[in-house]
């Protein structure tokens, strides 16, 4: 009787620790960080020069640039994972792409010369984006390594050009529409470090991720033709993962 109760106790004890280390589930995660992002392809230029006689009508003469600017990231997430090393997840995150603009030069009507510009330039691009990712975990005991793989469409908020200039000693602000895709679907490659907190609490993680665009978007402003580039963003971001529920 008494092998009989102790048999019962250790697969008891068993199941339980699986049970336990099972990591099987839906969760919902959480995240935000800083993007750098660049345009490239064969119409984009480190460099360019400031069309417009005034503040009204600047305008970079190509805004697609190879040179990162900084932007923010926020993003939601949920995925399924089906045990130790797999999860498929759909997520939503708002994303601002874009560009640095170098425009050194500026005509001057006046003196019918170029003249050196200081600029601050930039080609704001602003996306929803819907994702669908696959991730590949690596189990570190109670936390994860992990490698993400997926596909994302981009919905375009706002595309324009900011620049801040100063020209001949003077200061001039401007903002100017700039064209960019309604839609742009793309596909993004991510690693990342998940630290599990005391079960109830959840988890927060670090994460490398980058993204591009597969569809060329042609400027329709730039002169003196169209040129044709893509997107792309390098994130770092930190966030928060929960269990909403586990399968044992």
């Amino acid at each position: 009787m008494k092998k009989i109760l102790l048999s019962i106790c250790l697969i008891s004890l068993i199941n339980f620790s699986f049970a336990q280390k099972s990591k099987k589930g839906l969760n919902i995660s959480l995240k935000s960080g800083i993007t750098f992002a660049n345009m490239y392809g064969d119409g984009v230029e480190s460099n360019t020069f400031l069309n417009g006689s005034n503040p009204d009508n600047f305008y970079a003469n190509n805004p697609a640039s190879d040179v990162f600017k900084n932007g923010f990231n926020a993003g939601l997430l949920l995925d399924y994972r089906f045990g130790k090393y797999f999860s498929l997840g759909l997520g939503v995150s708002y994303l601002q792409k874009g560009a640095k603009i170098n425009a050194l030069k500026h005509w001057n009507h006046n003196t019918q010369q170029y003249e050196n510009v200081g600029d601050k330039i930039y080609w704001c691009q602003n996306f929803w984006t819907l994702e669908f990712p696959l991730t590949i975990y690596i189990p570190l005991k109670k936390n994860d390594i992990y490698f993400q793989a997926g596909l994302f469409s981009g919905f375009l908020l706002r595309s324009e050009e900011r620049g801040s200039v100063n020209m001949s000693g003077n200061n001039y602000k401007y903002t100017n529409d700039r064209y960019a895709n309604e839609e742009e679907p793309g596909y993004f490659l991510s690693a990342g470090y998940i630290y599990s907190l005391p079960e109830r609490y959840g988890s927060v993680f670090a994460e490398l991720s980058w993204s591009k665009s597969i569809m060329l978007s042609a400027g329709r402003e730039m002169i003196p033709d169209p040129e044709y580039y893509y997107n792309q963003t390098i994130s770092i971001s930190l966030g928060y993962r929960y269990t909403l529920f586990r399968h044992k």
